[in-house]
């Protein structure tokens, strides 16, 4: 869907209307219609028929509501400092999490060596599932509270989970600061920057959620920690990362703001959900892709000590594939509200799991490693940026947070599953990789199919917007 929002502005219709209901039915004119899930997914051109045949309003001076044509026109001042405080917060949460395959090589060869990679897989799994799956219950506060709260909170769960991972030193230490606490305090602080910017900016929903997963430090972090564990060692370079989250996370909850009325009446979960059929074969398409999307991030480095190259040249790689994860998450945020949102997010599903079979299947060298980062960054990022924007198409105003939420719960389950699962399939192949790669790039081609399914049901023009 390009140039369209899930809440559009029609009139009703009023030709026989009494004098004494004039003010009323301009104030409907000036209100959202009901959430109605057909017109939502209707093109530029049907928004702009539709705001063409507005009756004309009682003061003719007066024009009806018009599309917005940039970030500063639909959202403001405080809708740019919200873009700016989400990719911060971004910054901070999501670039900890996605550098999880640094934590995971040094782990190998330092506190857990005697552990296996899929066991040891399951701290930045459980994280991962944390950090979604209280999307849950964070976006029902979201609705009702408001962003401040959860920021402030998430900031301080966020802050401490890494001081507490700086002293772990056993297995199940790791578990409770960097897996629990840390994937606590990231979802407070995260999904809170997703809502709150696509809630300012329906229009562009696509571009502000890309702007903000863009924040995303997974470029940054691999290199610093590296850096870090060289001369500082493992307990101050966490305790660095710690204090630079705390300072993103403060400036993250002074700036976020939503122009949402708090609604305390949404309920926890939203039932009516459950009978929509494309937001659920959506969320289902999500969940499949989340099953492979983040083995490579996770196993590249140790993938790229297997071909024999040395750890620093695999942390360098994962901080390629992060940084073209970053491009691949804000541009094609802003052709997908041009060009539509699905038709931006099937593509790239494609294309991730496509890249995985034939290229990091046969990558050995260098230089094919570091083409494979590049490509899977660049659409694995157009699939993670595009999925709020997605969702946000097919879901009304008034319970955009829980519906948001509750994709994210059922993105976590698959997301806490697929590395350690990549990991079991490795010591089944008795060190090989083979099998691993074919079950992320396949998970990823399932997701494709459903996502055109759901295309499809929309409307069944593959060339239409959507």
């Amino acid at each position: 869907m390009a140039g369209t929002t899930p809440c559009d502005y029609t009139p009703p219709s009023d030709s026989n209307q009494d004098p004494e209901s004039k003010a009323s039915s301009l104030l409907g004119r000036l209100a959202p219609v009901p959430y109605d899930l057909a017109s939502s997914l209707g093109s530029r051109q049907d928004l702009e028929s539709k705001n063409s045949s507005v009756v004309a309003w009682p003061e003719a001076d007066r024009d009806p509501p018009s599309i917005p044509t940039s970030l500063w026109a639909e959202g403001g001042f405080l809708g740019c400092l919200t873009l700016f405080g989400g990719f911060v917060g971004s910054f901070a949460t999501m670039g900890q999490v996605s550098s999880f395959g640094t934590y995971q090589a040094w782990y190998l060869e330092h506190q857990l060596s005697a552990y296996s990679p899929s066991e040891i897989s399951w701290i930045g799994g459980l994280q991962l599932w944390f950090m979604m799956f209280s999307g849950g219950f964070v976006g029902r506060l979201f609705d009702a509270y408001g962003p401040t709260p959860l920021l402030a909170s998430g900031t301080l769960i966020y802050t401490l989970s890494l001081m507490m991972t700086s002293l772990a030193t056993r297995y199940y230490e790791f578990m409770i600061a960097q897996g629990f606490l840390l994937g606590l305090g990231a979802g407070l602080v995260y999904n809170p920057c997703i809502a709150a910017s696509t809630a300012r900016f329906r229009h562009f929903a696509g571009t502000s959620s890309g702007i903000v997963l863009g924040g995303s430090g997974g470029a940054v972090f691999p290199i610093l920690l590296q850096r870090l564990l060289s001369t500082v060692g493992f307990a101050w370079a966490v305790r660095i990362q710690g204090f630079l989250a705390l300072a993103c996370c403060i400036i993250a909850t002074l700036t976020i703001s939503s122009p949402s009325p708090k609604n305390k009446s949404t309920p926890w979960i939203d039932t009516k959900s459950f009978r929509d059929t494309k937001y659920m074969v959506v969320c289902l398409a999500y969940a499949l892709i989340c099953l492979g999307l983040f083995i490579p991030p996770t196993y590249i480095v140790q993938y790229a000590q297997a071909q024999g190259l040395s750890q620093n040249l695999g942390f360098d790689l994962l901080s390629i594939l992060n940084a073209a994860n970053t491009v691949g998450r804000i541009v094609p945020g802003w052709f997908a509200d041009k060009l539509g949102r699905l038709n931006l997010m099937i593509p790239s599903a494609l294309l991730a799991g496509v890249s995985c079979i034939a290229i990091w299947l046969f990558a050995h060298n260098t230089a094919t490693l570091a083409a494979f980062a590049v490509i899977y960054g660049l659409f694995g990022g157009a699939v993670m940026g595009l999925d709020v924007a997605v969702t946000a198409q097919i879901s009304p105003p008034e319970n955009f947070g829980t519906r948001v939420g509750m994709s994210y719960a059922f993105m976590s389950i698959p997301s806490l599953v697929g590395s350690p699962i990549g990991g079991a399939i490795y010591a089944s192949q008795h060190g090989g990789y083979s099998g691993m790669i074919v079950f992320a790039g396949i998970f990823n081609l399932l997701g494709f199919a459903f996502l055109m399914a759901v295309k499809l049901m929309i409307n069944r023009n593959i060339f239409v917007i959507v």
